[in-house]
């Protein structure tokens, strides 16, 4: 695997599309600083070849480390099946057969007698893929500005002082549907402690991280010597309280790492995916396990959203202010027949509570310059709005939508300027400039939108339907307008 950690003419590229958001008068960093991030790290996989670049107004760069917040699941997860390679344990061990018995009393306290029994009968499989019923979706880590104590691990299970969450305990049944489950996942770092008989951190590194060559990631928590970690920030401009805070649920958000790092881990699970010789880090029938999904759009930690299923994705949110996400692209089980980028992948990293409006855009801006599939949403996230793409030809396609249209109210109308571009009307009002958005092509209730334009000016999007109709869709809660012709 080739690594280049300089900025390659596609990073100028792309820097030229955020700045365009400004009329190219400020620097990229500036526009994202006014969205919402002081810092967006990004790092591109293509053909197996990693690049990076550090979009920031202070000090950060390539080699920066951020929180993965939710990353550190599946990240646990590769490593957790490597076992499951090594014949260590079975993805249907129940955790009733492999963790010690005050951590069964905790988890099934005040518990009847067929509680405890379906809690002991929880699988690894149904802890991996968030169906165990288990309780507690996050965790808001823990503050380091004063000598406050972090709890340990058990004591988040029992929800005990100093824990700032409830217990985890049994509220649904297992394996019946998605409920996504940080609280499974502190359950599995006490079995993958029990398994190793190491600390998990150490464990981590000696199983997944160093075989990987993940230099700058870590489970430990962030060392005093470390200089070159991102701090959280409320917007691209104000610093929060806390620069960092500690989770002691180290497999559901404990991670350091850099977005490289990230794409190293895609790669090995795209290069056990196509090993049949298994000479991957995995076995391929394990990869391909890991792969499938279970209930909704999650396979084991893994997310696969949207219509293709050509993507395996996950993203992170820690307290108060990462915002993360990595996604690689591969021929997974029941993917649609379409052409699959090999070897290819983004992740990206920011240190903003609003840094999740970036994420979205950079990933949308990425694939539509790569001429790579869109990356689709997860379950649980709202779709913010794309980069215009002011420089970039906007073709004829819409003209197929010109026209008067409605939605059984005020009407709308697409038109031609005097220099055949095309608007928008929206009842008496002046008319505004359509310009290309930079996303990929959407795939929307498995048909393809012919052609995506952005309102000059506003936060609005415009999807030209091939069903013959147009829906507007308004700022970053995605409120629709569907319509028809008049």
């Amino acid at each position: 695997m080739l690594i280049k950690q300089t900025t390659s003419a596609f990073f100028s590229q792309l820097d030229e599309l955020i700045r365009s958001e400004n009329d190219g008068n400020t620097s990229s960093a500036s526009v994202l600083a006014k969205l919402g991030t002081p810092c967006a790290s990004v790092a591109i996989m293509e053909d197996g070849v990693i690049s990076s670049h550090c979009f920031s107004t202070g000090q950060e760069n390539t080699e920066t480390i951020f929180q993965a917040c939710s990353i550190s699941k599946p990240t646990f997860a590769v490593a957790l099946l490597k076992l499951v390679d090594g014949g260590k344990i079975a993805l249907d061990t129940r955790i009733g057969d492999v963790l010690s018995q005050d951590v069964l009393d905790i988890l099934t306290k005040d518990a009847s007698a067929s509680e405890s029994s379906v809690v002991k009968g929880i699988t690894i499989a149904q802890l991996l893929s968030h169906t165990s019923g288990l309780s507690q979706g996050g965790f808001p880590g823990y503050s380091v500005l004063d000598d406050s104590r972090i709890p340990t691990l058990r004591e988040v299970l029992m929800g005990a002082n100093p824990v700032n969450t409830l217990d985890v305990h049994l509220q649904g049944f297992p394996g019946q549907s998605y409920s996504y489950s940080g609280g499974g996942f502190a359950v599995l770092q006490l079995v993958f402690e029990t398994i190793t008989n190491k600390d998990f951190a150490t464990a981590m590194h000696d199983i997944l991280l160093g075989p990987l060559g993940m230099t700058r990631s870590s489970f430990h928590p962030l060392p005093i010597q470390e200089k070159n970690a991102a701090k959280c920030h409320w917007n691209g401009y104000t610093p929060c309280e806390d620069a960092q805070r500690v989770n002691p649920e180290q497999a559901a958000a404990g991670l350091w790492t850099t977005p490289s790092d990230l794409l190293k881990l895609i790669s090995a699970v795209q290069q056990s995916l196509q090993r049949s010789d298994n000479t991957g880090f995995l076995r391929q029938e394990t990869a391909k396990s890991m792969l499938t999904l279970v209930k909704s759009d999650v396979a084991l930690s893994w997310f696969i959203p949207g219509d293709l299923k050509t993507v395996f994705s996950h993203g992170g949110s820690n307290w108060p202010g990462f915002r993360t996400y990595v996604a690689g692209y591969a021929d997974l089980p029941g993917a649609a027949k379409v052409k699959i980028p090999e070897n290819c992948g983004i992740s990206i990293m920011t240190n903003a509570v609003e840094g999740d409006i970036i994420v979205w855009k950079l990933l949308q801006a990425i694939a539509y310059l790569k001429k790579w599939p869109e990356i689709p949403l997860p379950l649980g996230y709202t779709r913010v709005l794309p980069f215009r793409a002011h420089r970039d030809e906007i073709g004829t396609q819409w003209k197929r939508w010109l026209g008067r249209w409605t939605c059984g109210e005020t009407g709308w109308s697409i038109e031609a300027n005097e220099s055949g571009n095309p608007t928008i009307q929206y009842g008496q009002l002046s008319p505004f400039p359509l310009v290309p958005a930079a996303m990929s092509a959407t795939i929307r209730d498995g048909k393809t939108q012919a052609t995506n334009l952005m309102v000059s000016g506003l936060d609005v999007l415009v999807y030209f339907c091939e069903d013959d109709t147009i829906e507007i869709v308004k700022g970053r809660g995605q409120q629709t307008t569907k319509l028809t012709r008049a």
